[in-house]
This record gives C-alpha cells, structure tokens and sequence, in this order.
C-alpha cells in the first residue's frame, strides 16, 4: 500500500457503476474531510498511470474532498480479474443500479461461466438470469429503471414492474404510459402483470385500460370472455351441464331480485344499476327468442302459456312433462278442469281416471297427451 497522487490515477473503462450520485458524492467527501479515506483503493499499473480496480467512488470524494493523494494498494492483474474483482466489490452495493449490475454481469460472462459466476457473486444461478432479463427491454424502459432508482426520485418503478413489460418491446410509448401508471397509482408488480396481461389479451381496449381503474379493467375482461366463449363451438354433451348451471343462476338471480333496493340508492348507484339490468335483459330476450323459435320449428301450432306446478308452485310451460324444481308431473287429472273427483273419471272422454293416477300420474297417463286437458290453475300468456 502506498499514496498516489490523484493525478496519476485513471478511471477503469470497465468499471460497472456508471452513474454516480451528486448529493450521495459529497457525503462521502465531507467525511474523507473529516477521518481522510478509511479504506485503500486498489489500482493497477496502467500505461505509467495507476487503473482503478476498486474504489473510483472513493477517488471521486477525495478529489472534491481536496486532496492531492490517496492511499492504495498496487496489484498486478489481468483484465479479467480486473473486471471479476470490481464486480465483486460493487455488486452488493445500493448505489449499482439494476441495469448496471446487468451490463457488469453481461460483461463477466463473457470470460467466466454462469456457474462460476454465480458462486464468485455468491448468488443463484437464477438470480443472474433475473438480472440479465433486464438488457432484454426497451432503451427508454431501461432508462427509466436507471431514474427510478435514483435515491432523490419518486414514484415506485421497480425492476419487478419492468419485467413484466419485456412482452411489449414492440410498443414503447405503451410501455412508456404503463410506467407512469404505476408511479402515479402506486401499481403493485401483480397489478402490473395484470394490467400488460389485459392489453395482450384484448388490444382494441388498450386505451381504456391504460385509462380505467384496474377494476373497471376486470369488468371488461370477463364481459369480453363472456362474449369469446359464445363464439366457441358449442358440444352438444355440455348442455345438459350448463342447463344445469343456467337453472341455478336464475334461482340466485330470483333470489335477488328486489325492488325496494332502489329506494335506499344514490343516483349514481341507480344508474348504474339500471344499465346492468338492462344488459341482462337484452342477453335474456335474445335467449327466449332463441328458444320460442326452435319450440316453434318443433311444435306447429305451440302457444306460449305457463302454468303452475301444483306442488311447489313453480311457474312452467304448459308444454313442460315435469316440474324443473320438483320433478313434480305437471299435466294431472287432479288438475284438470274436466275431471270429477267424486266418480272418478273424466267429464269429456267419459273414461275413468283413478284418484292414484289421476294424483300421481307418469309419461304413460293420459292426462299427459290429453288434448281437452285444461289446468284450473290460472295460465298466463305470453304475447
């Protein structure tokens, strides 16, 4: 170790660090003027000159500090040790940036293997990896990584919010407005995927969702996949699973149906409560007149009429064999306003009809192809 004047010695032209903070430069050299330089910087002959190995930050501060020396130690080495050894030093520092680490990385990698890399760093071989993803995005993404991590700089872009951005390489202005979203709404790294995920999946809503609430962007998605999953090719063997599905929605929905809602709503919660409805029932209308048209192709003549079921009181139509809710047989004598329970038999075919059929009857009961059958329960048609 010995003292070298500043004036001898050059910067290393590999150094990792790039960017050397001001305000964080002069609390260095205000201590350097106070208890001079703690530790040694490491150079090499260069040229008649002394290389930076280790310690450019430390020479920096002493410079504005005044001195004219500085104490170092002199080692012969080679420019692969030159490199290794200052990434070393300068790796586990906080003031390398990402994209710094990156770059130095990059370079070591050139004359040392991923594995020997990872054990001289003292860290996975996937971390190195992680690292190495970020010289895969834009030069205004990197930039911008570069600024955020600028200790005097605002906002929460991190180098996990930058990741996710690599996809949209393609579009940097869009990349560009994704960052400014998640510094102005403090966007966590999952909000970020989210968001770059929405844009991929439905481009033509980009603009919205770089405007919109992450929320208002979840509403979008599933009205979008609602609608994907209605061009997808329908298999027969799935409707009997999505009637069953669609049965018990329309319970759930019955079950929540209430008007008095409206009577403790803000204006603006009614709004918006009257748009949904009213796109549900657009959806409903377009499905009845789906059904209404292929009863009609298979029925000549078929009218629209529902009927009470007699035990749960659920409404069907008339055209329905058993009750949806409790399988219930819904054309039975019992109900029929032609049938005489005290003899037993049907007043206009002048057949007897027993009270266990008539009451319970099944696929085969006459009741069930009765063309003079009328239910005493009040019908309701449907224009």
């Amino acid at each position: 170790m010995q003292l070298i004047n500043l004036d001898d010695i050059i910067a290393n032209a590999s150094q990792p660090r790039k960017t050397f903070y001001e305000a964080s430069l002069k609390e260095l050299a205000q201590s350097i003027k106070e208890r001079g330089v703690l530790e040694p910087i490491v150079v090499r002959p260069r040229d008649g000159k002394y290389e930076i190995v280790m310690g450019e930050r430390r020479c920096r501060a002493a410079t504005i500090a005044g001195l004219t020396q500085i104490p170092a130690v002199v080692r012969e080495m080679s420019d692969d040790d030159v490199a290794c050894d200052s990434l070393v030093e300068n790796f586990q520092r906080e003031d390398l940036n990402p994209v710094e680490r990156a770059k130095a990385i990059e370079g070591v990698l050139k004359f040392m293997g991923m594995d020997t890399c990872a054990r001289t760093l003292g860290v996975s071989e996937s971390t190195i990896r992680r690292q190495l993803e970020l010289l895969e995005l834009s030069g205004p993404v990197q930039q911008a990584l570069v600024e955020a991590w600028d200790k005097s700089g605002s906002g929460t872009f991190t180098e996990a919010h930058a990741r996710p951005l690599k996809v949209l390489n393609d579009d940097v202005g869009t990349q560009m407005r994704i960052i400014h979203k998640i510094n102005s709404e403090n966007l966590s790294v999952a909000q970020t995927k989210q968001l770059v995920d929405a844009i991929l999946q439905v481009p033509d809503k980009k603009e919205a969702f770089l405007r919109i609430s992450l929320r208002a962007t979840e509403e979008i998605l599933k009205a979008t996949g609602r609608a994907q999953n209605k061009t997808r090719p329908y298999k027969p063997q799935t409707a009997d699973r999505h009637l069953a599905a669609l049965s018990k929605a329309v319970d759930d929905l019955s079950n929540l149906v209430d008007p008095r809602i409206a009577n403790f709503l803000k204006m603006e919660e009614m709004n918006q409560l009257m748009s949904s409805v009213t796109t549900l029932q657009t959806d409903l209308g377009q499905m009845r007149d789906k059904l209404r048209e292929s009863i009609q192709k298979g029925d000549h003549g078929w009218q629209e009429v529902y009927i009470h079921c007699p035990l749960c009181g659920r409404i069907e139509l008339l055209g329905s064999l058993r009750c949806a809710v409790c399988m219930t047989m819904l054309r039975r004598c019992l109900d029929c306003g032609n049938y005489d329970k005290m003899y037993e038999r049907c007043s206009i075919a002048q057949q007897y009809v027993y009270m266990s059929e008539a009451e319970d009857p099944n696929e085969t009961s006459k009741s069930c192809k009765c063309e003079d059958y009328t239910s005493r329960f009040e019908a309701r048609k449907v224009a």
